[in-house]
């Protein structure tokens, strides 16, 4: 008579899990396995912590082996989730888009601060939205204030990622607040905007062309590449952001956007031989270069 064996425990399959994506190169070994086995238990991470003992049903086991094989072949936990966090809201994510990281946070961080010392009823536009994080953080933050009345435009080139921006705008109810325009980055504004912008925020491409072969698998094999390209400097976008800005902004209008590390005194440069005035490079948590701002004059 042969005897049944014992369901695994939810420790015992975050141990061998944790295990297995180690032996396969991923650096978050042990935080993916509970991130991936709460995910398929709908559980948080700290109720894993206090559940470690619990038996797991045949269907939650093989629930999580599909997700763990997903990891060791190195797609992203955000995208096996379907959903990352940002700026404290869960923001939903698929391969059409990147995932959002936090040291964007400090991009929002900052324009929040600067339109704290603003008019309320600010205009502003987001280029290259992708999830819509920024424009959904913003957006959330700002209806906060009382009385605050922001209108945010956000532009992307990808019909695919405003399906997903749309979805995250439609989670927080902020679609009073947030319009979407498919184009090229400004090609897709509406000519009432000339002159009336308080804000251009981005986060666009930055990565050197000759850099996207180097990066993780996580991102070579999976996040859409079009969306780091930053031509062969890595400066192709800025560029344009702020020539093309001029005929946005209003004067004293900022633009805010994320550089790579390194290219804070380039995108400086480029602001000003364009005319913008005060230029700030800020630097994120881990001492790296992260945004600049610059006010047009």
């Amino acid at each position: 008579m042969s005897r049944q064996m014992a369901p695994p425990l939810i420790l015992d399959l975050i141990t061998k899990a944790s295990g297995y994506l180690a032996s396969k190169g991923v650096d978050t070994a042990r935080l993916d396995a509970e991130l991936l086995l709460g995910h398929v238990l709908k559980m948080e991470r700290i109720e894993l912590y206090m559940r470690f003992d619990q038996p797991l049903e045949p269907r939650e086991v093989d629930a999580y082996r599909i997700a763990i094989a997903k990891r060791a072949g190195r797609q992203p936990v955000a995208y096996i989730t379907g959903s990352k966090e940002f700026y404290s809201l869960k923001l939903r994510v698929n391969p059409n888009v990147l995932i959002p990281r936090p040291e964007t946070e400090l991009l929002v961080e900052r324009v929040l601060e600067w339109l704290g010392q603003q008019e309320l009823e600010a205009r502003i536009i987001e280029l290259g939205t992708g999830s819509g994080a920024i424009a959904v953080a913003l957006a959330h933050s700002l209806g906060q204030v009382e009385g605050a009345r922001p209108r945010i435009y956000a532009t992307d080139i990808s019909p695919e990622a405003l399906q997903v921006a749309k979805a995250n705008v439609d989670d927080y109810e902020v679609g009073e607040t947030v319009e979407f325009l498919q184009g090229n980055l400004y090609d897709a504004l509406p000519s009432s905007l000339v002159s009336q912008v308080d804000v251009i925020i981005s986060n666009p491409p930055y990565i050197p062309t000759d850099e996207i072969k180097e990066l993780a698998p996580e991102i070579l094999q999976y996040e859409p590449l079009g969306a780091l390209d930053g031509g062969v400097d890595g400066l192709a976008f800025y560029r344009r952001i702020y020539a093309e800005g001029q005929k946005f902004l209003r004067p004293g209008g900022l633009v805010a956007v994320e550089i790579g590390h390194g290219q804070g005194s380039q995108v400086v440069a480029i602001a000003q031989n364009l005319g913008y005035i005060e230029p700030k490079v800020y630097r994120d948590y881990g001492d790296k270069e992260r945004v600049v701002m610059a006010i047009w004059k």
